[in-house]
């Protein structure tokens, strides 16, 4: 491990592997917010300690919780949750702001809001409670249809670009994202991003990727660990076409949203449930337990 001298202490790439939160974010969190604030070395490089990866692992609760990122310090202080008054919640006025800039089909707002979101937040809660319900929600209001499909593909576009850079400096293990539909792609996006500000290594061929595909995809050892985001769309049989495509593999092949209909006997299938912040928890945590094995 590349820790500075004798002491316990990790430069930024390594920290934001270790805690899954990526570089932009801590500095981010350390700039606005004055919370981690890193050591310094004599040339001014930033380094962290084992004590910055608990406080880490603290603001994750709470983020987890539903807490905004301004609300957080706090929070760290008094070691209790306060109640979160409606006209402070953050999350409400993030998603307000979305919804407004894609009524008005203003592309150039959302990317700015976008951007502003993906470095105050981890990946996955930004898409947990900010994207996702917005989406839900354009898409309950079916009496505008080309808002929601220009949402969703500037949306597309973002992730991809957010994905691309991050895999400009990524080194850590291979991962290969899939999806089973093409209204997927979105959570699939989400997920290969959150895994990228992890330092995972993501590859993603887009959504006409076909089991077949995927299948000789995974026998080619470019990959440790293949991600397959299914929807609820696709039927039983495309599951389970999926899942026996793919599970004689040496990869480790790790399910999203996998009904629990399709049940597998083989070892090399997990099946990640929960928030999507919950399964790349998951995916990690069993990543590291395999290094161990």
């Amino acid at each position: 491990m590349n820790r500075l001298d004798d002491v316990h202490a990790y430069p930024i790439r390594e920290f934001a592997r270790l805690t899954n939160v990526n570089p932009v974010t801590l500095r981010a969190w350390e700039r606005r917010y004055g919370i981690i604030r890193p050591e310094r070395t004599e040339k001014g490089h930033r380094f962290y300690t084992e004590q910055h990866i608990q406080q880490v692992r603290n603001i994750l609760y709470w983020l987890d919780q539903g807490y905004p990122i301004r609300q957080v310090k706090s929070l760290l202080k008094d070691d209790a949750p306060r109640g979160m008054q409606e006209e402070d919640d953050e999350w409400t006025e993030r998603r307000a702001r979305l919804l407004n800039a894609a009524t008005q089909l203003s592309m150039h707002q959302l990317d700015k809001l976008w951007s502003d979101g993906f470095s105050s937040y981890p990946v996955a809660v930004y898409f947990d409670f900010c994207l996702l319900p917005v989406i839900r929600s354009l898409r309950a209001d079916s009496s505008h249809p080309a808002i929601v499909k220009g949402f969703e593909y500037a949306l597309k576009q973002k992730l991809s670009s957010l994905l691309h850079m991050q895999q400009l400096a990524c080194s850590g293990d291979s991962v290969l994202c899939c999806c089973t539909h093409p209204l997927a792609e979105l959570s699939t996006l989400a997920a290969a991003c959150a895994l990228g500000g992890a330092e995972y290594q993501v590859d993603y061929f887009g959504p006409e990727l076909s089991s077949e595909d995927a299948g000789y995809l995974s026998e080619s050892g470019r990959w440790q660990a293949l991600w397959l985001q299914f929807h609820p769309l696709v039927e039983d049989t495309t599951e389970q076409r999926w899942t026996e495509q793919l599970s004689s593999s040496e990869l480790a092949l790790y399910c999203s949203d996998l009904s629990d209909s399709c049940n597998s006997q083989s070892k090399q299938i997990r099946a990640m449930k929960g928030s999507l912040s919950q399964q790349i928890r998951q995916f990690i945590q069993c990543q590291k337990q395999g290094d161990m094995q």
